[in-house]
């Protein structure tokens, strides 16, 4: 989605002491928003600092974090 129809989303949620910084931060639709707050679907930040989905174990019993489709990637040489 465009990022204007996206909303922000803590990723250590603010009430529990995460940061509202960029390295804390992505952006979601509404729709992946309300699943992260509502369903067992979670939200981590990656080694490669973007945002990985971490899909509930009834989707996936090893709940393998899925990097996000639109993050930084590196030229090829």
């Amino acid at each position: 989605r465009p990022a204007q129809w996206c909303q922000i989303h803590h990723v250590t949620y603010w009430n529990d002491g995460g940061a509202t910084d960029l390295n804390n931060l992505a952006l979601l639709c509404t729709e992946c928003h309300r699943d992260i707050h509502n369903t067992d679907w979670q939200l981590a930040m990656g080694e490669d600092g973007h945002p990985h989905s971490i899909p509930p174990p009834e989707t996936d019993p090893e709940r393998r974090p899925i990097p996000s489709y639109h993050r930084r990637r590196k030229h090829s040489a």
